[in-house]
């Protein structure tokens, strides 16, 4: 029998049904609960974090440090009782400033690219752009197969179809000369396939995919973030597009396009820093060039 990943796919379906079970606010606090627990007591990818908070935020106090890194934690627990709750109990969603710049970008018929990070509950986000548009996510499988294809599920089952990164171009080509909407997101390390660009205040490798897809066909790339709200609500910002016409398509302008796309979803992160997937190790391809 193949049991790779069972237990960690039994136990997510096990607090499904819990989160599903449970009142909004308990549900909420269970989630804080968990963020608790992975945070504090087994500090799980705790020094991760703090690490890269250190890094990136060398102004803030000690205490403050911490404060955030919680908050963090937090942010992640909160996101998780909502992605298991189902459909029929998300939060609403504000779009802002609304879908003007996407309908625009698809009505010239190249198809247009959603550059995004996870930021806020980025899952949740997808959904919201499923419900409207004809959306390919461009995604990495996670380690644990089981759970990845129960991920899948719920990602089919929102409207949202999907690609593996490795391999990915055909299918991204199909899609966006059909006039759809491709999803990527740039805040993963690249390793040593990857461009080096600015994030966050610090060299990072990137994967160029959004600008090179953009200067192939010609189609925008829309910066967008996903922020959760005080009062439990979503805000979806939809920036600026940024289009390819007047970019070199050499490596050098390929990596300006990247660090331009780079740079316009930045500034959602900033501004809430908190909702970021800082357990993530973002500059370990530079840290790992820069020890050689």
């Amino acid at each position: 029998m193949d049991r790779p990943g069972l237990p960690a796919h039994l136990l997510l379906l096990g607090f499904g049904r819990l989160c599903r079970a449970l009142p909004d606010r308990a549900g909420l606090g269970l989630g804080d609960a968990v963020a608790w627990l992975a945070g504090e007591a087994l500090r799980l990818r705790r020094g991760v974090v703090d690490r890269q908070l250190a890094a990136c935020f060398p102004e803030l106090g000690a205490a403050e440090r911490r404060q955030l890194a919680r908050d963090v934690y937090r942010h992640l627990g909160r996101t998780l009782v909502e992605v298991l709750r189902g459909p029929h109990r998300e939060p609403a969603v504000q779009v802002v400033p609304g879908w003007a710049a996407v309908d625009e970008a698809l009505g010239a018929g190249r198809g247009a690219i959603v550059a995004s990070a996870h930021l806020g509950n980025f899952e949740l986000g997808g959904r919201v752009l499923a419900r409207r548009y004809r959306l390919l996510d461009v995604v990495k499988p996670l380690r644990n197969r089981r759970v990845d294809q129960w991920l899948q599920e719920q990602r089919r089952a929102h409207g949202i179809l999907t690609v593996p990164v490795d391999g990915a171009a055909p299918a991204v080509l199909t899609h966006l000369r059909g006039g759809g909407l491709v999803s990527l997101v740039l805040d993963q390390d690249a390793g040593a396939a990857g461009v080096r660009i600015p994030f966050l205040g610090r060299e990072a490798s990137a994967w160029a995919g959004a600008a090179r897809f953009s200067l192939q066909t010609g189609c925008p790339v829309i910066p967008m973030g996903i922020l959760r709200q005080r009062d439990g609500s979503h805000v979806l910002h939809v920036g600026q597009p940024l289009l390819p016409a007047g970019r070199a398509g050499d490596e050098a302008g390929v990596r300006d396009y990247t660090a331009a796309i780079s740079a316009a979803v930045e500034r959602f992160v900033r501004h809430d820093p908190a909702q970021w997937f800082w357990v993530h190790r973002r500059w370990k391809e530079a840290e790992r060039a820069g020890a050689r």
